[in-house]
């Protein structure tokens, strides 16, 4: 009976110290560093999930971790309406200044519309992504661009 309650005793100890091991470690540092961007009137979100995440919403076949889904929310800064009338381009840079740009989608979820698309990071660094809007002629005459970094893992 003490050799049982010595093994149990054990093996709780042993799950005890993974549970700790596993508190103790280093968080993923992974995501958008920045918060929302405010850049001439417009209050700009800028979203970033793994791409498998979002297959629901016609995401990517491909299950690698280092395809994404980006997610752009746009909205007038004095008033808070949502920007339902743009043009979004993301802008990517990654370490070393291999550049790319990908035109997002306007993708409406449950009546809300936000704008969409996708990429893949192969690198586990910082890349610079610069949002770029662009409200019709009549509105803007110029790009709004928001300045962000994500962490990639």
């Amino acid at each position: 009976m003490i050799a049982m309650f010595s093994r149990a005793l054990r093996l709780g100890l042993a799950a005890l110290a993974l549970v700790l091991a596993a508190l103790a470690a280093p968080a993923s540092q992974a995501g958008v560093t920045k918060g929302p961007q405010t850049v001439n009137g417009l209050t700009i979100h800028l979203g970033i999930v793994p791409a498998a995440v979002a297959r629901g919403h016609g995401g990517v076949p491909d299950r690698s971790m280092h395809n994404v889904h980006m997610v752009v929310a746009v909205f007038n800064a004095l008033t808070g309406a949502r920007i339902t009338n743009a043009t979004v381009v993301v802008h990517i840079i990654e370490p070393g200044g291999k550049q790319w740009s990908v035109p997002l989608e306007p993708m409406t979820v449950n009546g809300t519309l936000t704008y969409d698309g996708y990429a893949t990071f192969v690198k586990a660094s910082d890349y610079w992504i610069g949002v770029q809007v662009q409200r019709p002629p009549h509105t803007r005459q110029h790009p709004v661009t928001a300045h962000f970094t994500y962490a990639h893992d």
